[in-house]
């Protein structure tokens, strides 16, 4: 059986609570959402109790059956994304959402594989999990978010800059993660860089406009976004020239927990709160 420390935590964090608050929000108000969004809604609660199950017996065949309805979920996610990602007239921020769904099974794959045991690439637990947990943070709630700004705040020249990189930050990193280290540190510079551009617009343009819980929600989100960031960069740093700005120790401490429950769910019950589809500010 494993025991359920932060990295666990933090994965159940995304299953039971960020997930399903994405996939409310992942359609915009007045459209529809498909048919497999729709199913992935309804199987999601009773999947993220087999997912919890699955960390209280062995690795192993078992333990893996026990997530196979999470993957499936995370699919029928994919396939909504898949829809729209070339459906409509171009609009950065439903193709931040889509590309977030788009990248879901990723991380529940990687899940699979560490529920069962494996090394994929030659990788090892923590890091299979870890990558699950990246996969269901970094990419997923944070592309919602990405778009969900954008939503509300419209599509300036600052925000294209933002949603591209948050689109094409997770592959670049997942690449470097197993083609090359010099691809890795610098996605993961860009992607902390993206991101925190994207805290400075929350604050800017988008929390100002909100009122009570939904204002409270999102700043804490932006504020906790910026900090996971400048963690995030310190050890980026620290990897690429050796100079110990913060330990590994340290940045499990301070990059997770912010990450989970400052950013993604804090801001996704705050945009679950706010306005949904404002109407933009003028550029």
């Amino acid at each position: 059986m494993s025991a359920l420390g932060p990295i666990e935590l933090l994965f159940l964090l995304a299953a039971l609570a960020v997930v399903p608050l994405g996939l409310a929000l992942a359609v915009p108000s007045g459209e529809a959402p498909s048919r497999a969004l729709t199913l992935a809604r309804r199987l999601q609660p009773w999947a993220a109790l087999l997912v919890v199950a699955s960390f209280f017996v062995h690795r192993g065949p078992a333990a893996a059956v026990l997530v196979m309805p999470w993957l499936l979920v995370t699919l029928l996610v994919a396939a909504q994304g898949a829809g729209r990602f070339l459906g409509d007239a171009w609009r950065w921020a439903e193709r931040a959402i889509d590309a977030g769904c788009l990248m879901l099974p990723i991380g529940a794959g990687w899940l699979l594989a560490s529920r069962l045991g494996l090394t994929p690439l030659g990788f090892q637990e923590p890091i299979v999990l870890l990558t699950a947990v990246h996969f269901h943070y970094a990419a997923f709630a944070a592309l919602l978010m990405v778009g969900l700004a954008g939503r509300a705040g419209g599509e300036g020249a600052p925000y294209r800059a933002i949603a591209a990189g948050a689109i094409v930050g997770p592959p670049m990193l997942a690449a470097g993660i197993t083609l090359s280290p010099l691809l890795e540190a610098g996605a993961a510079v860009a992607i902390a860089v993206t991101l925190a551009d994207l805290a400075v617009l929350m604050l800017v343009r988008i929390v100002p406009r909100q009122r009570g819980a939904a204002r409270l929600l999102l700043g804490v989100s932006a504020v906790s976004l910026l900090v996971a960031m400048a963690a995030a960069l310190a050890y980026g740093v620290r990897e690429v020239t050796g100079v110990a700005l913060i330990s590994l120790a340290q940045m499990a401490r301070i990059h997770g927990p912010l990450n989970g429950l400052g950013f993604a769910l804090c801001g996704l019950l705050g945009w679950s709160l706010a306005r949904r589809n404002l109407p933009p500010p003028a550029l």
